[in-house]
Formats: structure tokens, sequence, C-alpha cells
């Protein structure tokens, strides 16, 4: 039997947004075994999904952590026996990449997006871009989820473009996440921020936004999604900030899901003022689900919202013209937000489907096992 090794950040990724791929690979006969961490109970899912799970722990920017989680990742590879190993994020796709260079597995590495490390100049960053410049030379298949970012590597020579491919990111499920109906009665008007709380996703534009517009507009300001602690510490929301924006009476704060469907189902507007990102899933499921969406005019996304069809773009870091373009879309009649999200999901079932993403993981790695599948 073939083996599929996947090097994860976290096990929810797995069972989430990346459990239709893992689904099909193992549809396709092949054993999947998924080196990542994450809580006891995630782990435990995946397993009764059919994965193997090998907790390798996270990497850290300590260099006795980035030791543990190298050496980890390779007694965890070597026991797995992969024929292909698929990293995703910026983590596996360093660490991961020189461990399954250094014992020869063909690679598929998925670069879901670089944020701001052309932007930070701190040791972190400078170290990731050295070393991105390295793994990725031998990589057997790179997939970029938006051309911005691979058109970048290409440029700086981090990659060779026979191996590069773009991919419309993780895909949608537009089954899945389908329109629904309310189920609250709401008399106000809600935009709701759906993302992990780290600030390059756009968290203090929103807050700072929903100041500007809390006594000039009838709406709620809601955020959804987890405190996170493994980014840079710069870069994340610690719990007394949001502690604060709730006491302010700013924001609804309505903690973490796994499952977004009614919280989306429940807003009138989506909103992700992010920095940049490699495709957004947010606003994927979120136009999938017909919801008018607000995001910047960057990278990741601005080829998923239409500006003025399915929903408005801002300029990033602006919390000013966010406002504006939140103004805006409460100023819409019913019916025009409906045919934005209707545009929306017409245009998620054409251009990003999920399938389209398994179909080119299926093709790369039948080309690396030669395996007809």
């Amino acid at each position: 039997m073939n083996v599929i090794a996947v090097i994860e950040n976290n096990i929810i990724a797995t069972i989430t947004i990346r459990e239709a791929l893992m689904k099909a690979l193992l549809d396709k006969g092949f054993k999947v075994t998924v080196l990542t961490s994450g809580n006891n109970n995630d782990m435990e899912i995946a397993r009764l999904r059919g994965f193997d799970v090998i907790d390798v722990d996270s990497s850290t920017q300590n260099p006795v952590g980035v030791l543990n989680y190298i050496k980890n990742l390779r007694k965890g590879l070597k026991h797995s026996g992969a024929n292909v190993c698929l990293t995703f994020t910026i983590r596996p796709a360093i660490w991961g990449n020189i461990v399954t260079r250094s014992l020869k597995i063909p690679t598929v590495t998925n670069i879901t997006g670089i944020g701001p490390l052309f932007e930070r100049k701190n040791i972190a960053y400078r170290a990731a871009r050295l070393l991105y410049k390295f793994v990725l030379q031998k990589t057997s298949k790179i997939f970029f989820q938006n051309n911005e970012d691979m058109d970048i590597f290409l440029k700086k020579k981090y990659i060779k473009a026979g191996v590069a491919e773009t991919i419309p990111g993780s895909g949608v499920d537009h089954n899945f996440y389908s329109p629904r109906e309310k189920k609250e009665n709401h008399q106000k008007f809600s935009f709701l921020f759906i993302s992990r709380l780290v600030k390059d996703k756009g968290i203090l534009e929103f807050v700072n936004a929903a100041r500007i517009l809390r006594n000039e507009i009838d709406a709620e300001f809601k955020i959804l999604g987890p405190l996170w602690l493994q980014n840079l510490k710069q870069n994340t929301v610690s719990k007394d900030e949001l502690q604060q924006w709730i006491d302010e009476g700013i924001i609804k704060y309505l903690g973490e899901a796994k499952d977004v469907r009614q919280y989306i189902a429940e807003a009138d507007c989506i909103v992700l003022p992010s920095y940049r990102e490699g495709t957004s899933n947010v606003l994927l499921e979120a136009s999938s689900m017909e919801k008018p969406c607000i995001t910047t005019d960057t990278a990741g996304c601005r080829d998923v919202v239409t500006d003025g069809v399915t929903g408005f773009l801002c300029r990033v870091r602006d919390e000013k013209d966010l406002a504006d373009k939140m103004k805006k879309m409460f100023r819409l009649t019913e019916a025009q937000r409906i045919e934005m999200g209707r545009k929306g999901r017409e245009k998620m079932i054409v251009k990003y489907d999920k399938q389209i993403v398994i179909n080119a993981y299926l093709t790369a790695i039948n080309k690396l096992t030669g395996k007809v599948i």
C-alpha cells in the first residue's frame, strides 16, 4: 500500500478544510499518516475518520524546540514508510521539507500564504526567507494559492517554474457550505469577522471601524475565532485586549467554533480586512453560503470577492475606508445584498470547487508514485 504522509501545524486543519482531500486519498487506496499537533479529542476524531496520526508537537522559534520538532518529524516519517509527503503552511514547508529532502521522500508543498514574510525584518522572518530558498529547490511539486505569491517566489528564484502551479486555495465544498435560513430573529444588521485573532487578519481595523460606525448606523459587530498564541507575540491579540473591546461594548465575541455555517447564516455581511492571504477560506465559505463580503484589495482576497458585484474591497490597513465600505453595505437594500450573495455563490461553484484542488493533488501524486488513480 502506498503511504501519504501529511505534515500539518495542527490536526484541526486535517479534519476541516483538508478533510475532503484526505478522504479522496483514502478512497484511492492510500494510507494517510498525519504528523501534527493538537488536542487529544481532535486527534481521536482524525483517527476515527481513518487517518493514522503521529503527534510531533509544534515547532517554535527556540532552537531547541526546532531541533526537537525536526527529530520528531524524521522519526515519524521513517516510521510511516511514506512514499510521498504533503506539507502545508510555513513551518511544515520549511522544517518538513528539510527532513523529507534528507530522507529522499518526494514532497508536494502547498504555500498557503506568505503573510508578512517579505515585510517583517525580525530574525524569524529573515531566517524563513533564507530557508525557503534552500528547501524548495528540490521539492517535487509546489502549489500556490494565488498568482501573486507564485510570481514573487519565481522572481526571487526560490523555486523553478516547472514545478510551480496555482490552485484555487483549498477550494470550497459548495454543497456543505450552502445557503441556510437564519434561526434568530435579528433586529439589528450584523457584521461578522471570522478568523484566528491575529493582527494581520485585520482585526484591529475591524474593531476601529466598529468604533467609527457604532454611533452612525444601527448594527452589531461580531467576532468569531480563537485567541491564537502560535504567532509572533507582536501579531497576536491578547485576552486583555479582547476583554477591553467587549467591556467597551464595541464588539460581541462569539468564541470559537469548528462549524461556522450557522454563524455565517445569521450574519448580514462577512468582513475580513486581512493584510494578505493565500486564498481566504472564510471568504470562500461565506460566498458559497450567499453572503456578501467586505475584504481588502490584496492578494488572496481580491480574487475571491469581485468589487461591487459579490461584495466590496477596501484599502489594506485603512480603518476609515473599511468603515466607509461597511456603511455602504449597510445602506444597500436587502434585495441588492441578496443579489451580491447569489453572484458570489455562482463564482464559487465555477472557480473554487474543492474538486479542482483534489484533482490537482491526485494528478501530482500519480506522477510521483506511478500509481494510476
